[in-house]
Protein backbone atom coordinates (compact mmCIF):
# COMPACT_ATOMS: atom_id res chain seq x y z
CA UNK A 1 0.00 0.00 0.00
CA UNK A 2 0.85 3.44 -1.14
CA UNK A 3 1.55 5.70 1.88
CA UNK A 4 3.03 8.57 0.57
CA UNK A 5 1.33 11.96 -0.17
CA UNK A 6 0.43 13.78 -3.05
CA UNK A 7 2.41 16.98 -4.02
CA UNK A 8 0.48 19.83 -5.66
CA UNK A 9 2.46 21.51 -8.73
CA UNK A 10 2.15 24.55 -9.77
CA UNK A 11 1.90 25.45 -13.38
CA UNK A 12 4.46 27.91 -13.92
CA UNK A 13 2.82 29.54 -17.18
CA UNK A 14 -0.26 29.84 -15.46
CA UNK A 15 1.59 32.24 -12.25
CA UNK A 16 2.93 34.03 -14.85
CA UNK A 17 -0.25 35.29 -16.33
CA UNK A 18 -1.99 35.65 -12.56
CA UNK A 19 0.80 38.30 -11.90
CA UNK A 20 0.59 39.84 -15.38
CA UNK A 21 -3.08 40.31 -14.95
CA UNK A 22 -2.85 41.94 -11.31
CA UNK A 23 -0.16 44.03 -12.02
CA UNK A 24 -2.26 45.51 -15.56
CA UNK A 25 -5.20 45.93 -12.95
CA UNK A 26 -3.08 48.20 -10.03
CA UNK A 27 -1.43 49.47 -13.25
CA UNK A 28 -4.95 50.77 -14.49
CA UNK A 29 -6.37 51.81 -11.08
CA UNK A 30 -2.88 54.09 -10.76
CA UNK A 31 -4.08 55.40 -13.94
CA UNK A 32 -8.17 56.03 -12.66
CA UNK A 33 -6.45 57.82 -9.31
CA UNK A 34 -4.20 60.70 -11.34
CA UNK A 35 -6.99 61.58 -13.66
CA UNK A 36 -9.81 62.44 -10.80
CA UNK A 37 -6.85 64.28 -8.91
CA UNK A 38 -5.98 65.92 -12.55
CA UNK A 39 -9.96 66.91 -12.85
CA UNK A 40 -10.05 68.14 -8.69
CA UNK A 41 -6.67 69.90 -9.75
CA UNK A 42 -8.26 71.83 -12.52
CA UNK A 43 -11.72 72.86 -11.11
CA UNK A 44 -10.67 73.66 -7.92
CA UNK A 45 -8.63 76.01 -9.77
CA UNK A 46 -11.74 77.40 -11.56
CA UNK A 47 -13.90 77.47 -8.67
CA UNK A 48 -10.77 79.58 -6.68
CA UNK A 49 -11.48 82.35 -10.09
CA UNK A 50 -15.15 82.27 -9.55
CA UNK A 51 -14.79 82.87 -5.91
CA UNK A 52 -11.91 85.50 -6.71
CA UNK A 53 -14.36 87.60 -9.24
CA UNK A 54 -17.58 87.44 -7.02
CA UNK A 55 -15.60 88.45 -3.86
CA UNK A 56 -14.09 91.60 -6.05
CA UNK A 57 -17.65 92.32 -7.33
CA UNK A 58 -19.45 92.43 -3.96
CA UNK A 59 -16.51 94.41 -2.59
CA UNK A 60 -16.66 96.81 -5.89
CA UNK A 61 -20.59 96.54 -4.48
CA UNK A 62 -20.10 97.98 -1.08
CA UNK A 63 -17.16 100.54 -1.69
CA UNK A 64 -17.74 101.39 -5.36
CA UNK A 65 -21.20 101.66 -6.23
CA UNK A 66 -20.03 104.23 -9.09
CA UNK A 67 -18.63 101.86 -10.64
CA UNK A 68 -21.40 99.47 -11.56
CA UNK A 69 -23.46 102.79 -12.77
CA UNK A 70 -20.41 103.07 -15.17
CA UNK A 71 -20.96 99.57 -16.34
CA UNK A 72 -24.33 99.25 -16.85
CA UNK A 73 -24.40 102.49 -18.73
CA UNK A 74 -21.58 101.15 -21.10
CA UNK A 75 -23.73 98.17 -21.74
CA UNK A 76 -26.79 100.68 -22.24
CA UNK A 77 -24.59 102.48 -24.91
CA UNK A 78 -23.88 99.71 -27.29
CA UNK A 79 -27.48 99.30 -27.92
CA UNK A 80 -28.15 102.71 -28.46
CA UNK A 81 -29.12 103.88 -31.44
CA UNK A 82 -28.26 107.30 -33.54
CA UNK A 83 -29.99 110.00 -32.64
CA UNK A 84 -29.79 110.83 -36.51
CA UNK A 85 -33.51 109.92 -38.06
CA UNK A 86 -35.35 109.18 -40.60
CA UNK A 87 -38.99 108.11 -40.71
CA UNK A 88 -40.00 107.01 -43.94
CA UNK A 89 -43.13 105.09 -45.53
CA UNK A 90 -45.89 107.32 -43.26
CA UNK A 91 -47.37 111.09 -43.90
CA UNK A 92 -45.84 114.30 -42.87
CA UNK A 93 -48.13 114.65 -40.19
CA UNK A 94 -47.49 111.60 -38.44
CA UNK A 95 -43.76 112.11 -39.46
CA UNK A 96 -43.59 115.45 -37.44
CA UNK A 97 -45.27 114.26 -34.49
CA UNK A 98 -42.74 111.40 -33.86
CA UNK A 99 -40.17 113.23 -34.63
CA UNK A 100 -41.55 115.24 -31.65
CA UNK A 101 -41.80 112.20 -29.13
CA UNK A 102 -38.24 111.48 -30.65
CA UNK A 103 -36.26 114.74 -29.90
CA UNK A 104 -38.17 114.80 -26.05
CA UNK A 105 -36.59 111.39 -25.78
CA UNK A 106 -33.10 112.46 -26.90
CA UNK A 107 -33.38 116.01 -24.83
CA UNK A 108 -34.54 113.62 -21.56
CA UNK A 109 -32.18 110.78 -21.71
CA UNK A 110 -29.58 109.64 -24.58
CA UNK A 111 -29.02 106.93 -23.14
CA UNK A 112 -32.78 105.38 -23.28
CA UNK A 113 -32.72 106.04 -27.23
CA UNK A 114 -32.85 102.39 -28.30
CA UNK A 115 -34.56 100.07 -30.29
CA UNK A 116 -36.94 99.01 -27.74
CA UNK A 117 -38.19 102.92 -26.57
CA UNK A 118 -38.94 103.86 -30.66
CA UNK A 119 -40.90 100.59 -30.87
CA UNK A 120 -42.65 101.67 -27.83
CA UNK A 121 -43.16 105.10 -28.91
CA UNK A 122 -44.39 103.97 -32.33
CA UNK A 123 -46.82 101.87 -30.65
CA UNK A 124 -48.50 104.82 -29.18
CA UNK A 125 -49.99 106.17 -32.52
CA UNK A 126 -53.04 104.17 -33.31
CA UNK A 127 -52.42 104.63 -36.95
CA UNK A 128 -49.22 102.90 -37.08
CA UNK A 129 -49.86 99.22 -37.88
CA UNK A 130 -46.13 98.65 -37.30
CA UNK A 131 -42.86 99.73 -37.31
CA UNK A 132 -39.22 98.67 -38.31
CA UNK A 133 -35.54 99.83 -36.93
CA UNK A 134 -32.62 99.70 -38.71
CA UNK A 135 -29.48 101.46 -37.59
CA UNK A 136 -26.96 101.81 -40.52
CA UNK A 137 -23.03 101.81 -39.79
CA UNK A 138 -20.74 104.89 -39.74
CA UNK A 139 -19.21 105.64 -42.84
CA UNK A 140 -16.22 107.81 -43.49
CA UNK A 141 -17.08 111.29 -43.71
CA UNK A 142 -20.65 110.19 -42.58
CA UNK A 143 -22.85 110.13 -39.69
CA UNK A 144 -24.38 107.02 -38.34
CA UNK A 145 -28.13 106.97 -39.41
CA UNK A 146 -31.23 105.63 -37.60
CA UNK A 147 -33.71 104.58 -40.16
CA UNK A 148 -37.04 104.04 -38.95
CA UNK A 149 -39.87 102.71 -41.81
CA UNK A 150 -43.53 103.11 -40.73
CA UNK A 151 -46.99 101.11 -41.94
CA UNK A 152 -49.64 102.97 -41.55
CA UNK A 153 -53.19 101.38 -41.20
CA UNK A 154 -55.16 100.83 -44.54
CA UNK A 155 -58.84 101.61 -43.48
CA UNK A 156 -62.07 100.09 -44.52
CA UNK A 157 -64.23 102.22 -43.37
CA UNK A 158 -65.89 104.65 -41.23
CA UNK A 159 -66.88 104.05 -38.04
CA UNK A 160 -69.98 106.21 -36.12
CA UNK A 161 -70.70 105.33 -32.32
CA UNK A 162 -70.82 108.98 -31.60
CA UNK A 163 -67.95 109.83 -32.90
CA UNK A 164 -66.80 109.34 -36.12
CA UNK A 165 -63.70 107.33 -36.94
CA UNK A 166 -61.87 105.06 -39.18
CA UNK A 167 -61.18 101.45 -38.42
CA UNK A 168 -58.42 98.78 -39.91
CA UNK A 169 -59.48 95.02 -40.89
CA UNK A 170 -59.00 94.01 -37.83
CA UNK A 171 -61.78 96.27 -36.10
CA UNK A 172 -58.49 99.00 -34.64
CA UNK A 173 -59.92 102.39 -34.04
CA UNK A 174 -57.68 105.40 -35.09
CA UNK A 175 -58.47 109.24 -36.23
CA UNK A 176 -58.78 110.07 -39.69
CA UNK A 177 -56.49 112.63 -41.12
CA UNK A 178 -57.84 116.26 -41.11
CA UNK A 179 -58.88 117.70 -44.22
CA UNK A 180 -58.85 114.03 -46.07
CA UNK A 181 -61.92 112.86 -47.77
CA UNK A 182 -62.04 109.04 -47.54
CA UNK A 183 -64.46 107.02 -49.99
CA UNK A 184 -66.04 104.71 -47.36
CA UNK A 185 -69.35 103.16 -46.35
CA UNK A 186 -69.96 105.00 -42.80
CA UNK A 187 -70.78 102.07 -40.58
CA UNK A 188 -73.37 102.93 -37.40
CA UNK A 189 -73.12 100.96 -34.85
CA UNK A 190 -74.50 101.04 -30.99
CA UNK A 191 -72.64 103.69 -29.00
CA UNK A 192 -73.76 102.58 -25.64
CA UNK A 193 -70.17 100.21 -25.82
CA UNK A 194 -66.86 102.14 -26.42
CA UNK A 195 -64.18 99.82 -27.03
CA UNK A 196 -61.04 100.46 -29.09
CA UNK A 197 -61.98 97.97 -31.33
CA UNK A 198 -64.88 97.67 -33.72
CA UNK A 199 -66.51 94.00 -34.35
CA UNK A 200 -67.06 93.85 -38.17
CA UNK A 201 -68.18 90.48 -38.37
CA UNK A 202 -71.43 91.94 -40.19
CA UNK A 203 -69.86 94.44 -42.06
CA UNK A 204 -67.67 91.52 -43.77
CA UNK A 205 -70.25 89.41 -44.03
CA UNK A 206 -72.04 92.37 -45.99
CA UNK A 207 -68.39 92.57 -48.60
CA UNK A 208 -68.39 88.57 -49.09
CA UNK A 209 -72.36 88.17 -49.92
CA UNK A 210 -71.82 91.56 -52.00
CA UNK A 211 -69.15 89.66 -54.35
CA UNK A 212 -71.90 87.31 -55.54
CA UNK A 213 -73.49 90.55 -56.98
CA UNK A 214 -70.59 92.19 -59.15
CA UNK A 215 -68.52 94.77 -57.53
CA UNK A 216 -70.11 97.58 -58.50
CA UNK A 217 -72.97 96.58 -55.62
CA UNK A 218 -70.83 97.25 -52.39
CA UNK A 219 -69.05 100.15 -53.77
CA UNK A 220 -72.06 101.76 -54.32
CA UNK A 221 -73.16 101.24 -50.28
CA UNK A 222 -73.04 104.51 -48.23
CA UNK A 223 -74.02 103.40 -44.81
CA UNK A 224 -75.25 100.40 -43.12
CA UNK A 225 -76.79 100.90 -39.68
CA UNK A 226 -76.92 98.43 -37.44
CA UNK A 227 -77.51 100.69 -34.10
CA UNK A 228 -81.14 99.28 -33.98
CA UNK A 229 -79.84 95.92 -32.44
CA UNK A 230 -81.53 93.21 -34.98
CA UNK A 231 -82.35 95.14 -37.57
CA UNK A 232 -80.11 96.78 -40.31
CA UNK A 233 -80.49 99.79 -42.59
CA UNK A 234 -78.80 100.20 -45.94
CA UNK A 235 -78.24 103.35 -47.97
CA UNK A 236 -76.46 104.07 -51.02
CA UNK A 237 -74.93 106.93 -52.87
CA UNK A 238 -77.55 107.08 -55.50
CA UNK A 239 -80.15 108.00 -52.51
CA UNK A 240 -83.09 105.91 -54.19
CA UNK A 241 -84.17 104.43 -51.21
CA UNK A 242 -83.19 103.39 -47.57
CA UNK A 243 -84.00 99.34 -47.21
CA UNK A 244 -84.39 97.92 -43.82
CA UNK A 245 -83.86 94.10 -43.67
CA UNK A 246 -83.56 91.39 -40.13
CA UNK A 247 -80.42 90.79 -39.05
CA UNK A 248 -80.59 87.03 -39.37
CA UNK A 249 -81.95 87.01 -43.30
CA UNK A 250 -79.31 89.10 -44.44
CA UNK A 251 -77.77 86.60 -46.98
CA UNK A 252 -81.11 86.21 -48.24
CA UNK A 253 -82.43 89.41 -48.66
CA UNK A 254 -79.70 91.44 -49.73
CA UNK A 255 -80.06 89.53 -53.44
CA UNK A 256 -83.93 91.73 -53.17
CA UNK A 257 -82.13 94.76 -52.32
CA UNK A 258 -80.36 94.28 -55.68
CA UNK A 259 -83.23 93.72 -57.48
CA UNK A 260 -85.69 96.11 -55.97
CA UNK A 261 -83.31 98.99 -56.49
CA UNK A 262 -83.06 98.11 -59.73
CA UNK A 263 -86.31 98.85 -60.64
CA UNK A 264 -87.35 101.59 -58.15
CA UNK A 265 -83.82 103.24 -59.80
CA UNK A 266 -85.98 102.90 -63.49
CA UNK A 267 -89.05 103.66 -62.69
CA UNK A 268 -89.17 106.36 -59.39
CA UNK A 269 -87.59 109.44 -58.99
CA UNK A 270 -89.30 109.81 -55.24
CA UNK A 271 -86.75 108.92 -52.24
CA UNK A 272 -88.97 106.13 -50.86
CA UNK A 273 -88.75 103.27 -47.53
CA UNK A 274 -88.41 100.17 -48.33
CA UNK A 275 -89.13 97.54 -45.63
CA UNK A 276 -88.33 93.90 -46.36
CA UNK A 277 -88.71 92.64 -42.95
CA UNK A 278 -91.98 90.68 -43.47
CA UNK A 279 -92.18 87.83 -45.55
CA UNK A 280 -92.90 87.55 -48.90
CA UNK A 281 -93.67 90.80 -49.19
CA UNK A 282 -91.91 94.07 -49.27
CA UNK A 283 -93.78 97.08 -48.13
CA UNK A 284 -92.19 101.05 -49.11
CA UNK A 285 -93.63 104.08 -48.12
CA UNK A 286 -91.84 107.73 -49.24
CA UNK A 287 -89.72 108.94 -46.98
Amino acid sequence: MNNKKRVKRTDARRVRIGANRKEAIERLRAQRLRAIMSAFKKWSKVAAVVAVVVAAGYVMYLYSPAAFAGISDSIRSTKRLSSNIKITNCNPQLQARLMYKFDSLKKSDSLAFDRATILKIAAMFPEIEKASVKKSRNKVGKEALTQIKIVERKPVALVHDGNIFLVDKKGVRFAAKPGQYYDLPLFVVCSKITRDTVDLEFFNLIQKISRRYGDGFFSQISQIDISDGSFARFYFKTGEAEYIIDRKETEKRLIHIKRLRERILADYVVPMRVDLRYRGAAFASVR
